[in-house]
Order: structure tokens, then C-alpha cells, then sequence
């Protein structure tokens, strides 16, 4: 089946959760023998082709970004031309949505629905209208956990919902052949406000002993910076390690922090890489799959959002060597129940096997 999976970016050229997905799940679908082609926006004016794990990526010319939406003049002309049996959408991606529409091309196609709009709401009026037309038309709908399908208003009416969470590799994120737990506390993602930044910086200025290391990069670094230097908070920044670093990280830490405050956090799926690792993760209950995947009491400990001094409480909990190995254990048991990709995968490629198999027979 010849597949053409939709986003403005991928793995290894923009390192992210969604972008790690999709990299994963091309990657398994080419391996299956599957002629996949990931459509992804460019970096300049041109388009290119290049060949990644067994998959194509093709750029289309992009002029420019607003509000993170890649503009794309010939993106309707890539969508309505590039040859596929179906293809894959994943979003938030307005262009995309309304490209994909104005194309009129009938060819099958499915929606992995990562996550609500919400820093760009405002555009919700002129957008919701082509979201709900496009959500509605797909083949299926597929929503990263149950609490994300309930409580979002764009898909809590649709009947083509299936929920398939994002998984992760277990032959890549796994526990260390050590027994001895770092003496550090991780966070890996992007440094924007949705994860909580402002939350956790607050929060370790109550442990001027302890060592935080924050991986990733992003707008609020500056902020950052600005706090080491001003309230002396014993933080490390590592920017963008590679696998095999970031996977060491992991299984060193006493446990994984992920403080989000807003439903642009849908998953967290730095949540199932720590848990791998036999890390345990305290997230927030945020109404979306954050505190799904991180089972309070069983594979971590879940807080209010937006409450530094909880924050701080739980990282203080992490000290009872009884309650760790509790949850180091109940985190790995958890991630191979329910998250392990090679499962995820086959059932994302079965719903493609249906989805088209219908199309052709209707």
C-alpha cells in the first residue's frame, strides 16, 4: 500500500514528540513493506526529497510560519498530486486541514488528532467549521487516549473515533543493567509556557542542593537563564542529545518531572519514554492523557497544575526509597501493558488496511 503521512515536521530535523511519532511509525510501515512518504513543510522556497529510514520526505516550498502553522503555497497542489492508496493526517495543522479540502481529491484518508488548538483559539470561528468537515469525512479519527476523545469539543460528537495511544520503542527506552538511582531530577521537552516552565522554576527554589537538568531548547530558554542566575537554582541545560544520551538521562534519574498547565499537552509522551527506563514521572492532572498515561500511585504521582508548592511536595515524596521502587516497577509494568509501539503500530496499520479496503469496496 502506498501511504503519505501529512505533518509540517519529522524526525531527526525537528527533534519532537509528535515528530518522533511519526518517524517511528514510517519507519514500521516501510519495514512492513509499505511505500511510505512523509509530506513535511520546508525550510525555504524549494521543495526536496530525501530518503530517511526506508522512507521518502518530501518538503513543499513553505514562505513562512504564523503562529507555528507552516504557510504553503503548493501544498494543495502536493496533496491533490502525490500518488496514494491513503493517506494520514496529523494534527493541529490548519493549512493541511484546509489544503486537504479545497483538493476535492477522494482518496481514503485517516486523522491521528494530537492535540486541540488552544494558543491560537482566537482563529477557532474561521477554522472550527473546516476542522469539523474534514474530522467528519475521515475514514477514522484516531485520539491518543480515552480522556482526550471525551473531552475535547471537536471530538467528543464524532462516531468515527478510535482510541490507539502513541507508543514507545521498549528495544530503545529501557530500564539501565545498573541498580543505583541518580541523584538528579529530569525534564525533557520544549521550552515553551504549556509545560509548565514558570511552574517548575518556582518550585526548585525550594531545593538549593538538588540538581535539575532540563533537555530540550526552545523559547523560554532566556527565562531560564534568567532564574539560574538570579535565584542560584542548581539547573544543567542539555540541548537536543542524541538517543543514546537521552535514553542515559532517563534511566540515571530519581524521576521525571512534566509540570504542564494547558490542554496543548495531550499525551506526554516523554512520560512513556521515562517510564521505559523504569523512571517514575510526576505530571500534573491536566484534563487531557497526561495523568492517564502517568497512573497516580502506580507509575508516579500526579499534582494540581499551576501549584509550585505541590510540585515541590512530590519531588520531596521521591525520597522514600519504598514508595521508588514501587513506582519504578508499576511504571515499567505500565508502559509494556499499554504502551509498547510495535502493538500500536500494527493496530494503526490494520485501521489503514480497513479504512482503505472500505473506501475501494464502497
Amino acid at each position: 500500500m502506498k501511504i503519505l503521512e501529512v505533518y509540517k515536521d519529522v524526525h531527526p530535523r525537528v527533534r519532537g514528540g509528535i515528530e518522533r511519532y511519526i518517524y517511528d511509525l514510517s519507519s514500521f510501515l516501510a519495514d512492513s513493506g509499505h511505500d511510505v512518504e512523509v509530506l513535511i513543510a520546508g525550510d525555504n522556497c524549494s521543495s526536496t526529497d530525501i530518503e530517511i529510514s526506508g522512507f521518502t520526505v518530501r518538503t513543499t516550498p513553505c514562505i513562512g510560519r504564523v503562529m507555528s502553522n507552516p504557510i504553503c503555497p503548493e501544498l494543495i497542489d502536493s496533496l491533490r498530486e502525490i500518488p496514494a492508496d491513503l493517506v494520514h493526517f496529523h494534527v493541529p495543522l490548519p493549512s493541511a486541514v484546509i489544503s486537504w479540502l479545497m483538493t476535492g481529491r477522494k482518496t481514503p484518508y485517516i486523522v491521528t488528532y494530537h492535540s486541540d488548538i488552544v494558543r491560537q483559539a482566537a482563529f477557532l470561528p474561521f477554522y472550527g467549521p473546516f476542522l469539523r468537515r474534514f474530522l467528519n469525512r475521515a475514514g477514522a479519527v484516531i485520539t491518543t487516549s480515552p480522556v482526550y476523545a471525551e473531552t475535547s469539543v471537536f471530538l467528543s460528537s464524532l462516531n468515527n473515533i478510535t482510541v490507539i495511544p502513541i507508543g514507545t520503542d521498549l528495544n530503545r527506552f529501557k530500564p539501565s543493567d545498573s541498580m543505583e538511582t541518580g541523584d538528579y531530577v529530569l525534564f525533557v521537552g520544549r521550552f515553551r509556557k504549556y509545560k509548565g516552565i514558570h511552574v517548575l522554576l518556582e518550585a526548585w527554589k525550594n531545593f538549593p542542593d538538588r540538581r535539575l537538568i532540563m533537555v530540550g531548547g526552545g523559547p523560554l530558554l532566556q527565562d531560564i537563564l534568567n532564574a539560574v542566575r538570579t535565584d542560584k537554582l542548581n539547573i544543567e541545560i542539555i540541548n537536543d542529545p542524541d538517543d543514546d544520551i537521552l535514553v542515559q538521562l532517563y534511566q540515571g534519574a530519581k524521576c521525571l518531572v512534566l509540570p504542564s498547565t494547558l490542554r496543548s499537552e495531550a499525551f506526554g509522551i516523554v512520560q512513556i519514554e521515562s517510564m521505559a527506563c523504569s523512571t517514575p514521572v510526576i505530571s500534573t492532572s491536566i484534563p487531557t492523557g497526561v495523568p492517564w498515561v502517568n497512573a497516580d500511585g502506580l507509575s508516579g504521582i500526579v499534582v494540581q497544575p499551576d501549584n509550585p508548592d505541590a510540585l515541590a511536595d512530590a519531588i520531596e515524596r521521591k525520597d522514600d526509597s519504598i514508595l521508588h521502587d514501587r513506582l519504578s516497577r508499576g511504571a515499567l509494568e505500565r508502559v509494556k501493558l499499554l504502551f509498547d509501539s510495535l502493538d500500536l503500530h500494527r493496530r494503526i496499520e490494520i485501521l489503514m488496511r480497513e479504512v482503505a479496503k472500505g473506501c475501494n469496496n464502497g
